[in-house]
């Protein structure tokens, strides 16, 4: 090739003293405003769409290549200036072929003037679009070869060194925003992920609560009389169903779920349909919280006098609130079972009797 640059270009010819600081100030411009809008960037190949028309009055460009390098080749991602012949003829590149090929194997920066003149082959494909100076830089990401960018002119001016420079650096910021963007992909990808196995985990714990609560059921239904911790056991069951069917629904997309949602549930299940739920609007739980709350209301809602409760629940700043009328005068909060009183603990619950009514507070985990 006619020129190659290994490091910061130098040998160049520069504006003239005067018009220095003029020029230097405008390509701060542009390079601010280059970075303003690749941080912004949500398409690798647009975004280099955007970069080429802004800069391209300013340094008399015609032309520029963006390839991708996709498993050990380079294939164009977006270009400007070619037709579509030329573009196809320039689809794809080995690393050594051509100028971009060659800025990509050797991981080095590469000028080409005088292209026109020269009988270099690794010119051919820059030559046969009708430049005269082109400029290519890999992009990387440490030794990490991403691509390639390279911007080109038809007409005999070479590149300055200050023109040189600020290309260079911009190809560096759109290496940084496609290292961004292959960063999303991928954090996005294993959200995806983790979502569908969230959705068979729900799946295959539906599945197995439902079959456990199955067995319960038969045996209820056996000779003799039925001992009331089988009873207790056969509804815990079924509130623990209860709490992680909403997620179920929810395909896995969230770790929250309606406590009204699963409140309706609970009641109908613990007062035999006799029982409602008061709720102005949806309050969003995570499920660990959802499941413990649940069976809470559950030991809370006393056997004799459940048939007439009430439960009204609302969420004030980051707390939930759950206010159990029940039928009888009494409303105190009767005594909690081993497991009840863990929950409380889990929960960092408080308890309390306030007018006729049992109040139960929490503070929301991570409150959505």
């Amino acid at each position: 090739m006619s020129e190659v640059e290994r490091g910061p270009p130098s040998s160049h010819a520069s504006p003239d003293a005067g018009a220095a600081p003029d020029l230097s100030r405008r390509y701060l411009a542009l390079a601010a405003e280059a970075a303003d809008r690749l941080l912004a960037a949500t398409d690798p190949a647009r975004m280099v769409d955007e970069l080429f028309a802004l800069i391209r009055a300013e340094l008399r460009l015609d032309v520029f290549f963006n390839y991708r390098h996709d498993e050990g080749l380079l294939r164009l991602e977006a270009y400007a200036g070619l037709t579509a012949q030329q573009a196809r003829d320039g689809a794809q590149l080995r690393l050594g072929e051509a100028v971009c090929g060659c800025a990509a194997l050797e991981r080095r920066r590469i000028h080409a003037s005088g292209v026109q003149g020269s009988d270099d082959p690794h010119l051919a494909f820059v030559r046969s679009v009708g430049l005269d100076c082109y400029a290519c830089t890999p992009l990387l990401d440490g030794e990490r070869l991403l691509g390639t960018l390279g911007f080109g002119r038809r007409d005999s001016t070479g590149f300055t060194a200050e023109e040189l420079q600020l290309l260079h650096t911009l190809c560096h910021y759109v290496a940084l925003a496609k290292l961004r963007l292959r960063h999303e992909e991928e954090l996005c990808r294993n959200i995806a992920e983790r979502d569908r196995l969230l959705a068979e985990l729900n799946h295959r714990v539906r599945n197995n609560l439902q079959m456990a609560v199955g067995v319960v059921r038969n045996e209820l239904r056996g000779a003799g009389p039925v001992p009331p911790a089988l009873t207790t056991v056969a509804e815990r069951l079924e509130l623990i169903a209860l709490a992680h069917r909403p997620l179920y629904q929810a395909d896995g997309a969230s770790l929250a779920v309606d406590a009204v949602e699963i409140l309706h549930g609970a009641v109908e299940l613990t007062t035999g349909g006799e029982g409602r739920v008061e709720a102005a609007e949806p309050v969003m739980i995570p499920i660990e919280q959802a499941v413990a709350f649940s069976l809470l209301i559950h030991a809370l809602l006393d056997r004799r006098d459940r048939a007439g409760a009430r439960v009204a629940v609302a969420r004030r700043a980051a707390t939930l609130e759950a206010r159990i009328t029940l039928a009888a005068q009494d409303a105190a909060a009767p005594p909690l079972d081993r497991l009840a009183s863990s929950l409380l603990r889990q929960l960092n619950a408080s308890l309390s009797d306030e007018a006729g009514a049992i109040h139960l507070r929490f503070p929301l985990a991570h409150a959505g």
